[in-house]
Parts: structure tokens; sequence; C-alpha cells
């Protein structure tokens, strides 16, 4: 069954927008409101989600539930939502291409994290988008569900300029003493709340980070990339 058209957002252009790190992570609350949140949770139920898969060679463990669609309509429709807000990121968006207009990718992704489940540590990586040819460079994530515990964390000591599926390996075989041992900053899953954090080829690239696990509740978020 295909996924049926985004429940109707409106367009929001004072909210605050929280600077976690500078240059790296950003938050904005309220991005969707409560009702907005319930509705886009039930279009995600028109979205076909997988059951985790072993994680192969050189990716991260992940027991999270995962569905995706080509959508250049919904891209558009959260590209215009959040166009108020590029200009305060850092570093600067400078888009890539002839046009100079800002693009996210049509790949949309649902993610569901039943309680017990969790995201090892990865990087992200920019990814190219056949379409445009463009590459990503800012992850994007909408939470539309409160729980407990899933933060999503990120380790300061380490950004990832390297080839990500050999980084992700050597994050797998690292201790979780080893990860305790590094500064941590966490993002707490809030409805409506979108984390923005950095994954470009410049200023570093990514930070080594996790989605811990679930306590109680479900965890789902939506998920695009703002390319470059």
């Amino acid at each position: 069954m295909a996924a049926g058209r985004l429940p109707e957002i409106t367009l929001k252009p004072d909210l605050a927008i929280n600077t976690v790190l500078p240059s790296q992570i950003y938050t904005i609350d309220d991005f969707f409101s409560s009702a907005e949140v319930k509705a886009v949770r039930r279009w995600t139920d028109s979205v076909v989600m997988e059951d985790p898969k072993p994680a192969g060679k050189g990716a991260a463990e992940r027991t999270a539930r995962r569905g995706s669609l080509d959508s250049p309509d919904i891209a558009a429709i959260l590209l215009n939502l959040l166009l108020p807000y590029i200009p305060q990121l850092s570093p600067a968006y400078t888009p890539t291409s002839k046009d100079g207009r800002p693009l996210l990718s049509p790949n949309i992704r649902v993610y569901h994290y039943p309680a017990k489940s969790y995201f090892r540590c990865h990087y992200d990586s920019p990814t190219l988008d056949p379409a445009s040819r463009r590459l990503s460079c800012w992850t994007i994530l909408i939470y539309l569900s409160d729980v407990q515990g899933g933060a999503t964390a990120f380790y300061t000591s380490t950004h990832d300029t390297r080839d990500s599926k050999n980084s992700n390996a050597k994050l797998r075989s690292k201790t979780n003493k080893g990860l305790s041992d590094e500064k941590k900053i966490s993002v707490e899953p809030k409805a409506g709340r979108m984390l923005l954090h950095w994954h470009g080829m410049k200023n570093g690239g990514c930070l080594k980070h996790e989605g811990e696990e679930v306590v109680k509740g479900d965890k789902w978020v939506l998920r695009t990339d703002l390319l470059a």
C-alpha cells in the first residue's frame, strides 16, 4: 500500500532555533504542533515498514523498524516549513546548484523504535541524490512521539571525514567503556521537535552518534536530509 498525502502542516516562521553545539547540532521545538504530530503519526501507518536486519559488515547495529518512500512532494512541503530557519544554520548553507535554491532529499524515511530498541554508534555520510546530483549535508529528524530513553547522543571528540563504512566498522568494535570516556551531548526525543545535525564534507564531517535504547514507549521519527 502506497503512503497517502502528508497531513497539512502550518508554517511557523517565528520559532526559536536552539544551538545545541555550534556548527553541528540545532533543534527547533514545536516544529509540528501537537495536533500535527498526531496526524503525521497516523499517516506513518500507511508507510510500509521493514523489520530490522542483522548488521552487515561496516554497519552499525539497528534494532528499529524503518520504512522509506520517494516523495519530492513531501520534501517540498518540509522544505517550505524549514526555509525561515536555514539562514540561521552554521556552517552557512550554500547550495551547489546553479540556481542556488535549497533542496531536501525526496528520500523520506520513517523510523519506529519500540521499547528496548536502539541504533548503535555510527556516522551519517553525504549521500548523492540521483535526481539533483547533489550531496546531503544536514540530517533532519522530526520526533513524532514522547518516550522514556531513546535520546540521540553525540560524542563530541570524534568527527568523521573518512569512508563511513570503515569508520562505522571500527565503532562496532569499540567498548562501551571507551564511549563513556568521551564527552556526550544528548538530544531528548520530544514530540514535534526537529533535530538538525551536520554530516557534510566540510567542518570536520559528522559527529559520532547513536540512538540510545528506548526505555518505555514507542519512538517514531520522520527523516530527510538537506542537500548541498
